[in-house]
Parts: C-alpha cells; sequence; structure tokens
C-alpha cells in the first residue's frame, strides 16, 4: 500500500518544477497534471511492456501459421480405415477433399480412354482399324514390344469374334487409381450386346447413371467383369496425341466373377447395379 501511495501521490507544493518566466514578471506553478509524473512515466512503461509482449505474440502465431498445414487431406485428428475387399487388405478411407497434382488426373484421364478404346468394338470398321492400328490411341500409348505387339494377336481375335457373331462391346470403367508410382489399378464391365440400331438404339445413354448399367445387363449376351493392373511411365515419343509421352509399360486383365460377394472395389455406391 505504501508503494502505491508513492507512486500516486501529489507532488509537494514546495517542489521545484515549474515551467519557467511567463511572462517574465511572474513565476507559474507546475500544471496539476505534471504533480503525477511519476504515475505517468509508470504506466507509460508498462503500456510499452504490454505492446511488445503482444507483438512478439502476433508474430510468433504468424511464423506457426505458415508452417502449419490445415488443409482436409492433411488433418489426423481421426483416421478412417476400410477394407479393401478384392485385395484383403487395410487402406485408409479417402477424405472428401485432397490435394491431386494436375499431372496425376492428366494420366488418369489418358489411361482412361486407354483402357476403353482397348477393349471396347463398335461397328464401324473403318473407326476400329483407325482406333487399334499402329498409328491409334493404343499404339500411341503402349510400349511396342511389350504390350502393343501382344495386344495385335489379341485384337485379330476379338475383332474376328465380333463379326461372326455380329456383337459389339460397350465398356464400363468403375475405378482407376493410382497404387503406387506408377502403378495403376481399376475395375471394368465389359457388355456384349446386339448391334445397335441407328434409329432405336438400345440404350439411349452413355453415362454412368444406375439406369444405364441396368439397360446394357438387361440386353447384354455376356457380361464379364475384369481388374486391371496396369504400369506407365514417361518414356515414349511425345506427340500431339501423347504431349507428356506416356507409354504403358505393362498392362494384366484379371477375371472377376460378378457372383463373388464383394463385387464393386471402389465403386460409389450409387452406380452399384442390383445383380
Amino acid at each position: 500500500m505504501k508503494f502505491l501511495g508513492f507512486l500516486f501521490a501529489p507532488k509537494k507544493d514546495d517542489s521545484q518544477d515549474v515551467l519557467g518566466v511567463y511572462p517574465e514578471y511572474m513565476q507559474v506553478k507546475a500544471l496539476p497534471e505534471r504533480r503525477y509524473l511519476k504515475t505517468a512515466r509508470f504506466l507509460a512503461v508498462l503500456i510499452l511492456i504490454n505492446v511488445a509482449v503482444l507483438t512478439a505474440i502476433a508474430g510468433f502465431f504468424v511464423y506457426v501459421a505458415d508452417r502449419v498445414d490445415t488443409t482436409i487431406a492433411n488433418r489426423r485428428v481421426v483416421n478412417l480405415y476400410t477394407i479393401d475387399p478384392l485385395r484383403k487388405v487395410i487402406i485408409p478411407a479417402e477424405y472428401e477433399e485432397k490435394n491431386v497434382a494436375a499431372t496425376e488426373l492428366y494420366t488418369e484421364s489418358l489411361l482412361r480412354d486407354y483402357i476403353i478404346n482397348r477393349h471396347e468394338i463398335i461397328w464401324d470398321n473403318t473407326a476400329m482399324q483407325q482406333r487399334w492400328d499402329t498409328g491409334g490411341p493404343v499404339a500411341v500409348l503402349s510400349h511396342y514390344q511389350r504390350v502393343y505387339s501382344p495386344f495385335r494377336v489379341e485384337a485379330d481375335t476379338m475383332f474376328s469374334e465380333s463379326r461372326s457373331y455380329n456383337f459389339v462391346r460397350d465398356v464400363h470403367l468403375y475405378e482407376l487409381r493410382r497404387v503406387s508410382g506408377s502403378l495403376w489399378e481399376g475395375v471394368f464391365d465389359t457388355f456384349d450386346m446386339p448391334i445397335p440400331d441407328s434409329f432405336n438404339p438400345l440404350c439411349n445413354c452413355s453415362d454412368n447413371s444406375l439406369e444405364c448399367l441396368q439397360c446394357k445387363i438387361k440386353n447384354t449376351s455376356r457380361h464379364q467383369r475384369f481388374r486391371v493392373i496396369l504400369r506407365v511411365a514417361p518414356v515414349g515419343t511425345k506427340s500431339i496425341a501423347n504431349p507428356l509421352g506416356y507409354q504403358v509399360l505393362s498392362y494384366n486383365v484379371l477375371y472377376v466373377p460378378i457372383k463373388a460377394e464383394e463385387k464393386y472395389w471402389g465403386v460409389p455406391s450409387d452406380l452399384r447395379p442390383d445383380l
């Protein structure tokens, strides 16, 4: 209490703290505010210390905020896992949002088109020749010795079978994802259907809706499901159709029984037809 009294006590009247001569013939006592000079100085020092501490705290938060990743894809507050029914392994559940490189999306788009062009059979002979020929989209993305040469034998067999039994083959790619590095994995269905009528097509749809899938299943003569595993790397010749020079170095297709208990690996629930 004595300390506070010392700070807030006014200066004595006999203090020599005066303003000086103004005008010359008189002296003026110090203003009343200056009687608490020690208190004012103490409070000013306290305010400066407070401002310095707050500035240091703000600078610390700014420094830490630039170095903390707050994106949804990197939060690890709760780790959710699911079971891959085909591989029988536990994998982390996907986040609603995640960062993906543009090159990976471009590669996925090329591989999706590659799988469809490789397995789909249409009734236009000219289009089929352009698709499977040495200058077509399948050859552009395939390693010639490892992938494309064996495919030519397979393609001739598929084409001859299609023309002999008068059917076309539609491909529905459910999922395609990068497993690790240059290894990709996907699941797709093939539907062997009668030759479509240009005026009255069997399934007048080309989207991923449930109605479209059910129509294909209803009109197909043979419905098969495959799991594809392929390895791709940018080691090929760059061209207009393949600006980054990607090539499929290995391509393996495994048959998946449709009547298996877990028959939809990675397929969204709204795209799963009731089989």
